[in-house]
């Protein structure tokens, strides 16, 4: 798949349907039928696209560990500001003006989607480990260097929690982070963090997500600071020492540049405190059990945040 063409197909019949009419005022929309028509092709060829591409990025990180996708920067920002605000409000325009297209639409997303299927992942491994325990039993006098009783140990114990699965359905709402130059390139110890992050949350290790992200935050925060002129650090105190500023100091300083991201940054920010700061309170206890919602929005979440603040321009 051309991963560029399918983004330009995106591109172009999406230009040609906003000149139709906006997904969010097609209830109000009286068109034609061959408007209507056209409208649906247009929707659809979009959709289908963005989706390909989508597809294409998740196979390569989980294939490959692809943690980070070029773009070249007219497409990218059309993408990020353009059309994936817009994605939900055409999806509904198009199940408006096709609802009998609904349900296969739905069926072929599910089934383009990197995902367990119910179960027959796991059952696939087991059924291996029997075939090689008979496989064993058939030829005693060979030793073909296997250990099923090592491999039934990890495929049953409760702290390993064995739910491949469950990783595949997570490994699908994963996405790496897009940036438009080959030369903004995530340094090493972002994407190492980011591994861990990902692979943290395929595994459902929660907590560690989410402290994971705060950190991460952070980390993007300090590489970029430069471009934006701010100190990391106060001015010398009356020993002459510099303290380094809080995280919530540079969101502070860092939202003057970047206003779209002060309400995802404090969020971030707020749930890596929440989760894994010591609390005795009630309401911390409770929230031990949405930590796995929290995780999956903290995600998606911080994919956003880091591309915004890696792509912004310097400050002249």
């Amino acid at each position: 798949m051309n991963y560029y063409a399918e983004l330009a197909l995106a591109k172009q019949a999406f230009e040609s349907l906003l000149l139709m009419c906006e997904p969010n005022d097609v209830p109000t929309w009286n068109p034609s039928d061959e408007e209507r028509s056209m409208y649906v092709k247009l929707a659809e060829r979009a959709l289908d696209s963005l989706d390909k591409v989508s597809r294409l990025e998740n196979r390569q990180l989980l294939n490959e560990s692809h943690l980070q996708s070029f773009i070249p920067e007219s497409m990218l920002m059309f993408v990020r500001e353009q059309m994936k605000p817009r994605v939900n409000s055409l999806r509904a325009a198009l199940d408006h003006f096709d609802p009998n297209g609904k349900f296969f639409r739905d069926a072929m997303e599910e089934m383009g989607r990197t995902s367990g299927i119910n179960g027959l992942v796991k059952s696939t491994f087991e059924t291996g480990l029997q075939q090689i325990y008979e496989l064993i039993d058939r030829n005693p006098d060979i030793d073909y260097k296997l250990f099923p009783d090592a491999a039934y140990e990890v495929f049953d114990s409760k702290l390993i929690d064995f739910k491949p699965d469950d990783w595949l359905d997570r490994v699908g709402e994963l996405l790496p982070i897009r940036t438009n130059k080959s030369n903004v390139t995530l340094p090493g110890h972002m994407r190492l963090r980011l591994e861990e992050l990902y692979r943290a949350y395929v595994f459902g290790c929660w907590l560690s997500v989410l402290g994971l992200s705060r950190a991460i935050l952070e980390y993007a925060v300090l590489d970029n600071l430069h471009k934006f002129r701010i100190d990391p650090s106060w001015p010398e105190d009356r020993n002459r020492k510099r303290k380094d500023k809080k995280l919530s100091d540079l969101i502070d300083e860092l939202v003057e540049y970047l206003p779209q991201y002060k309400e995802p940054m404090e969020r971030l920010r707020d749930y890596g405190n929440k989760y894994i700061h010591p609390k005795t309170s009630k309401v911390s206890k409770e929230s031990l059990f949405q930590r796995q919602p929290a995780a999956k929005e903290v995600v998606s979440t911080l994919a956003e945040v880091v591309e915004g603040i890696y792509l912004a321009p310097k400050v002249t």
